[in-house]
């Protein structure tokens, strides 16, 4: 049946149902690229390291139309605003329920080009994304323990060399034809909209649908190479965890996936220089500067600035002593380039903990002082007013020892450059981890991996 927002609370308990009764759930949030702000295409670059395209896809710019109205109509939209606002809070907190069903079942979760449904799911549902890619991988996998990506299965070994378009409608129609076996499906009395032979392709749960379609025919594929080959093989199966939680990255040249279980790949990219020049540069500018040096791929970061990777790695150093002398543009090695980028950021993150410091060391010594001044004041006071001023001495006193201590204990915990404070979403996450640690003692799959494929360290 569909649910709906309308049927949604009365038909709660057939979702639960459902959510029992799956070996596996496909999801799609119809998500073609960041909210509220520009275009995935504008935003990546070539060479984004994991890191660059975490921080890129949590980006949202926000915009504001700035309007006059009298007072009759600020009130009327103040309350139309309020009442949006109420209707989605019920909407979420009564979906909420549903994804914290799927998360406390350890079951597999299926999607295609999966990264951006993973992260506006956990923003909307758990908790507010962190800052920390790291953080947001132990999240993450504490919230949703098993996450599989059709899009990187279908672009890895043995499914690469037959299978030459990966978008999910091609792989669909692909996985439709030999070798493969694609399952058989009949569609619910009612709901014929759902037969692949009428495509409703960029509709979420249609979408969804054929995600999990292909996510069986592979899985089944799988079962051709053992001994005796086998035509069903089950989402709890050994084969496919080598594709379990690595997540595809878009348009990324030599890193294929985001490795949520561990140290994401570190490509040497010695073939790679950073160049800058004018902004009035354009593509043919660079492929000029390039020619003698055969061919060369450009990805833009900016206006002023491009990664330009070469054929030979050895033409590199040939390239940075061309521009020593040149006025208009600078080129210098990847590893140069990244290493520059790593000090400034550790100058940034060092200095507002050093600033903070110096404010908390001049607060003290005010407190010092204060109590100081009140106390010689005290002393030369009248003897009929010294037991009010004692008393203020006294508070005085406790209030600077307080705030030493304090300030003691926070520098304490300021001594790592990295540290930071504690925030929700990793309370959230400890809560996570414990209802992880439950599901795999109820039964989670074997520490140990299939060696029958491999999900390739280099690409």
């Amino acid at each position: 049946m569909e649910i709906i927002r309308s049927n949604f609370k009365s038909n709660l308990h057939k979702v639960y149902q459902a959510i029992e009764e799956a070996d596996f759930f496909a999801i799609d949030g119809e998500f073609s690229g960041i909210s509220d702000g520009p275009s995935v295409t504008t935003l990546t670059n070539g060479f984004d390291t994991p890191e660059e395209r975490y921080q890129k896809l949590k980006k949202k710019e926000r915009y504001i139309v700035v309007s006059k109205v009298d007072e009759e109509e600020r009130k009327r939209r103040e309350q139309q605003k309020h009442a949006k606002e109420q209707e989605e809070l019920n909407d979420a907190v009564g979906f909420s329920r549903v994804i914290h069903a799927i998360a406390n079942s350890g079951k597999l979760i299926i999607g295609h080009n999966m990264l951006l449904d993973v992260m506006h799911t956990v923003h909307q549902f758990c908790c507010p994304l962190p800052e920390d890619l790291n953080e947001f991988k132990e999240m993450t996998t504490s919230v949703f323990p098993k996450l599989l990506d059709t899009k990187l299965m279908a672009s890895t070994q043995p499914f690469k060399d037959i299978i030459n378009n990966t978008s999910l409608a091609e792989l669909e129609k692909r996985l439709k034809e030999a070798p493969f076996n694609p399952p058989k499906v009949e569609s619910a009395e009612g709901f014929p909209s759902y037969d692949t032979a009428s495509e409703q392709l960029h509709e979420a749960g249609y979408d969804a649908y054929i995600t999990g379609l292909c996510f069986i025919s592979m899985t089944n594929y799988l079962g051709s190479f053992l001994s005796p080959p086998k035509n069903h093989v089950p989402a709890s199966s050994k084969l496919i965890e080598p594709f379990i939680n690595k997540l595809f990255l878009m348009r990324v040249m030599d890193i294929p996936y985001l490795n949520l279980e561990g140290p994401d790949l570190q490509p040497k990219r010695d073939h790679v220089l950073h160049v800058t020049f004018p902004k009035e540069w354009k593509t043919s500018d660079l492929y000029q500067l390039f020619s003698a040096f055969g061919n060369i791929q450009v990805s833009w970061i900016d206006d002023t600035s491009a990664f330009v990777s070469l054929s030979q790695p050895e033409q590199v150093q040939i390239a940075v002593n061309t521009s020593k002398y040149a006025e208009s543009y600078r080129i210098q090695t990847y590893a140069e380039y990244v290493g520059k980028k790593h000090e400034e950021k550790q100058i940034k993150r060092k200095w507002p903990e050093d600033s903070w410091k110096e404010i908390e060391r001049k607060r003290l010594n005010q407190c010092i002082s204060c109590a100081l001044q009140n106390h010689y004041y005290c002393t030369k006071s009248p003897t009929a007013t010294s037991t009010g001023r004692k008393r203020k001495l006294s508070l005085s006193q406790a209030e600077a020892g307080s705030e030493a201590r304090e300030t003691s204990d926070l520098e304490f915990e300021q001594t790592d450059s990295c540290a930071e404070p504690p925030t929700e979403g990793r309370k959230k996450t400890k809560k996570f981890k414990k209802m992880k640690k439950d599901l795999s003692a109820a039964g989670s799959i074997s520490d140990s991996s299939a060696k029958l494929f491999e999900v390739p360290d280099t690409w």
